[in-house]
């Protein structure tokens, strides 16, 4: 089925002007002309429109767009898959940004405490939540978690040095979460290792157990939703980062983590 471009504007939010400037730089070609010098677009290139509002939903300039975009539909797939995962750590920061909000608001209304360091939750790593940077691990390199936990801090140390209002003993009590939350995130992933290397099944309740604690331990950073935690989930397999961090400890990792947390969401966040 073919759509004139006031069709494509309506249904895309594209304004006429964009889609005539896309025509003019070759990023969007009509698929054909009509009478009275109508343009009209078919299902390949609608395709390729969406492929340009992801490109500049995930940050991209207009002038970058057209190298990333492809006609072959394994290149399409490949790319879009990466829109999802980048789209879905903006959804994921999004998510942890307004529960700090809405701790705020409480706070400021009277309605419960808030300790000083929740004032920044989501605001981590220029707006990457540090749930993200548990990815860093060098767990495949170096099984010292210690020797791990020395450079994670050091890597803090730099990040937060521009901070002049942080007090020294506030600092240091950052610097110990920081180092707890760590071997807490290890040692359940070792236990998660140990529960494939034993044969255990994701749903078993030795495996949900240790799943529990890992969901505490997301806690920890805000309060998932069983949609955010299947996401999270899925984020962990697909984010070669992550895939790259839990492959050090079991190849079969990443999807055991997923398929117990999978379970976890439905029996517990739903």
């Amino acid at each position: 089925m073919a759509y004139s471009m006031v069709d494509v504007s309506g249904m895309s939010g594209v304004s006429l002007s964009e889609l005539s400037q896309y025509a003019e730089t070759g990023l969007l070609n009509p698929a054909f002309g009509g009478s009275n010098e109508d343009v009209y677009y078919e299902k390949q290139e609608l395709l390729r429109l969406q492929q340009i509002l992801f490109c500049k939903e995930v940050g991209m300039e207009e002038n970058e767009i057209g190298s990333m975009l492809r006609d072959n539909p394994q290149d399409v797939i490949r790319i879009m898959q990466q829109h999802r995962i980048e789209i879905l750590e903006k959804a994921l920061r999004l998510h942890g940004l307004i529960q700090t909000l809405d701790k705020t608001i409480s706070h400021l209304q009277g309605e419960q405490e808030l300790d000083e360091h929740e004032l920044y939750m989501g605001f981590v790593n220029k707006g990457r939540h540090q749930l993200l940077n548990e990815a860093s691990s060098n767990h495949a390199v170096n099984n010292d978690l210690n020797h791990v936990q020395t450079e994670r801090v050091q890597s803090s140390d730099i990040q937060s040095s521009n901070s002049s209002t942080m007090p020294e003993n506030q600092d240091l009590k950052s610097k110990e979460d920081y180092l707890d939350s760590q071997a807490k995130i290890d040692r359940i992933h070792l236990d998660l290792q140990q529960a494939i290397e034993d044969e255990l099944e994701p749903g078993s309740p030795e495996v949900q157990e240790i799943i529990g604690r890992h969901l505490e331990w997301i806690k920890g950073y805000y309060t998932p939703t069983s949609e955010i935690y299947r996401d999270l989930a899925n984020l962990y397999v697909e984010h070669p980062d992550f895939r790259k961090m839990y492959d050090g400890y079991h190849p079969s990792l990443a999807e055991f983590l997923r398929e117990g947390m999978m379970i976890k969401a439905e029996q517990d966040l739903s």
